[in-house]
């Protein structure tokens, strides 16, 4: 058992998972079809079809196949023990591409777009329930042909990642939660980034879509290290959210399904399953202090530790990428195997 804190240092709180889920269900379920029809030629209103989509934003190594009558879109990499990665809202595959690329000369590393993010797209059935994707990660590794691996989820996918460690141990051999939710998220919008609230403001002049600046603001507000938001990152956010969000029946199907981030806690404390959390010091939307220690705490396995990263927000994996996964590898090293 291991707990290492270093100091943590304090910054205006980050855009919450709440807060963003509210931003997103109120610009596209408030939308009227008239009002829909009268941006329909807004430029930011544009939807490109698949094709174009798959053009941008796949990677060389994309595949997509159809699971439970689903396209899933995943990306199978390296050679070795596997490793899957699971997204945060709003997020897709493309959010682990640099520790993706730091892991997979070692470890055989997959990962995929959970729907309806990413080139995954809507489950036919509306279905986003946590049972759905805990069916949808096992019908994967079956297809990859996956018995045994190291599960890794960031943010609200702590929510899958622990129960799947919970109801399916024998498939798991450790598990990795980073800046995951075990309580109810609290939040003050009026302690939101003056640029972030200007860009929510904005935001509800066009229901029906969200312009790059929104999601700018998002990310800016979620990192530490500004530079790691790029034009070309806003863009497959602002290309990828709006093919997911754009129908306000999957909107309200998701807010229909949402699971209580309790759960996790509830999860933690039925696995044995060697345990990694990974926090950033300057994460301000799941803090060290109300989610962090607690998960630690609800944890059962034997084998743990909670490590917290400096100068590093809510979404490590585009924030500090590089040092999550030289914190991750002694860990894999020792759990999933060489």
């Amino acid at each position: 058992m291991v707990l290492r804190l270093p100091a943590l240092a304090h910054r205006s709180m980050g855009l919450t998972r709440a807060f963003a889920m509210a931003v997103a269900l109120c610009a596209v379920t408030t939308a009227s079809p008239a009002g829909a029809g009268a941006q329909a030629n807004h430029p930011d209103a544009v939807f490109p079809d698949d094709s174009v989509m798959r053009q941008r934003h796949a990677l060389p190594q994309s595949r997509f196949v159809t699971i439970g009558g689903e396209t899933v879109h995943y990306v199978d990499e390296g050679q070795g023990p596997t490793i899957l990665l699971l997204h945060g809202s709003f997020a897709s595959l493309r959010q682990w591409d640099s520790m993706a690329a730091g892991l997979k000369d070692r470890y055989r590393v997959i990962r995929f777009d959970m729907a309806p993010a990413g080139l995954s797209g809507p489950s036919p059935k509306h279905d986003y329930s946590l049972d759905h994707s805990l069916a949808l990660i096992d019908g994967l590794m079956d297809r990859l042909g996956v018995r045994r691996f190291v599960i890794v989820g960031t943010s609200s996918a702590g929510l899958p990642t622990t129960a799947y460690a919970a109801t399916r141990p024998e498939r798991i051999s450790g598990m990795v939660l980073i800046n995951i939710a075990v309580a109810q998220l609290r939040f003050d919008p009026a302690s939101q980034p003056q640029a972030l609230k200007d860009a929510v403001a904005e935001d509800r002049l066009h229901p029906g879509f969200h312009r790059p600046e929104f999601w700018r603001q998002i990310l800016l507000a979620n990192v530490a290290d500004k530079s790691r938001v790029t034009p070309a990152l806003v863009r497959q956010w602002t290309d990828l959210n709006h093919r997911a969000l754009r129908d306000p029946d999957i909107v309200r199907a998701i807010a229909a399904q949402l699971t209580p981030f309790s759960r996790s806690a509830e999860d933690l404390a039925k696995t044995n399953v060697p345990t990694l959390l990974l926090w950033g010091a300057e994460d301000h939307e799941t803090t060290v202090a109300e989610h962090g220690l607690p998960a630690f705490a609800a944890s059962a396995a034997a084998d743990k530790a909670l490590v917290v990263i400096p100068a590093c927000g809510h979404m490590m994996p585009l924030d500090c990428p590089e040092q999550a996964a030289e914190r991750m590898l002694p860990f894999l090293q020792r759990t999933a195997g060489e």
